[in-house]
């Protein structure tokens, strides 16, 4: 039997309708929900994420700003730029695009952006209040958006035995401190885990998100257990011959999406999320992030 989709689609647009009712009274009391998104150069990556997050603000009632710096800004005048955008009452929140070359993004942008606007959470003032379980913080994005599929489905993690399958800022660790948070029983693996099969084999629940494929097998998920696959690989088509596969429309070869789950784990689990599924989330819940910060700078409840 095949696992249930945990549909990623509708989680992002329950977000996406509801920003979009909250942006609607904000605005009715005169105020413009705004994010502001900083950008150096014109990366290819850059500039499809700028597109798809402005999208998503525009379907959530959320203006968008764009600070297009060029490719050789130098870090003081990226700081300068970066202050006076922070200190604009009309921008509620700020996407600062990673990684910079040449300038040190410690420095120029968790060093000066205010907590209230850092929607991407890259302050260590976020990461505390996420530790405490502080309701005013602004948390990462994808490590919500992990937690939004948790509620919109009415899984309650509490007694509940979680691998996560990830160590980092934006999603191992905020995610199983969310976990915590409501009393589930956490497990953190990474590359120097010796055995993380034999903990995914106890596992109610896991959740993983490394950049390398089949690293959950069939064969180490329990039977009905909730897996939630928040991977994204890229990568080439090819033949039965090894040979790309082209879009005709295109002339390229043709891209395909693959997690890090082998195809067997939805035969074995409960439930899974699909690939590409849970990066849909991700962007509604930097609309979330901002109508938050928008209040919270408002005073409004």
């Amino acid at each position: 039997m095949s696992a249930e989709v945990l549909d990623c689609k509708l989680v992002a647009q329950s977000i996406k309708d509801k920003c979009k009712e909250e942006a609607a009274a904000l605005k009715a009391k005169g105020i413009v929900p705004k994010l502001g998104i900083f950008r150096v150069g014109e990366k290819g990556p850059d500039l499809s994420y700028e597109k798809g997050a402005t999208k998503t603000m525009e379907e959530a009632g959320i203006e968008v700003e764009v600070f297009a710096l060029p490719a050789d800004v130098s870090q003081e005048e990226y700081i300068e730029k970066f202050k006076a955008v922070n200190a604009d009452p009309t921008i509620h929140g700020i996407l600062a695009f990673r990684p910079l070359d040449n300038i040190d993004e410690n420095v120029a942008i968790a060093g000066n952006i205010s907590a209230l606007k850092d929607v991407d959470s890259c302050t260590s003032e976020n990461m505390g209040k996420l530790v405490i379980d502080d309701p005013t913080g602004l948390y990462p994005c994808t490590a919500s958006a992990i937690m939004e599929i948790i509620d919109y489905y009415n899984i309650d993690v509490k007694g509940m035995d979680i691998v996560v399958i990830n160590n980092s800022n934006v999603i191992g660790k905020p995610v199983s401190m969310m976990l915590t948070n409501r009393f589930a029983t956490v497990t953190i693996c990474h590359v120097f885990t010796k055995d993380t099969a034999e903990y995914c084999k106890k596992a109610d629940m896991i959740i993983c998100a490394v950049g390398v494929e089949n690293v959950v097998k069939a064969s180490q998920v329990k039977p009905g257990a909730i897996v939630i696959d928040a991977t994204v690989i890229r990568k080439g088509v090819v033949d039965e011959n090894g040979n790309p596969v082209i879009n005709e429309k295109t002339g390229r070869q043709k891209i395909q999406t693959v997690g890090c789950c082998e195809a067997g784990v939805e035969e074995v689990a409960g439930r899974k999320t699909p690939v590409p599924g849970v990066g849909s989330i991700t962007s509604a819940m930097l609309a979330k992030n901002l109508i938050k910060a928008c209040k919270l700078q408002n005073n409004i409840q």
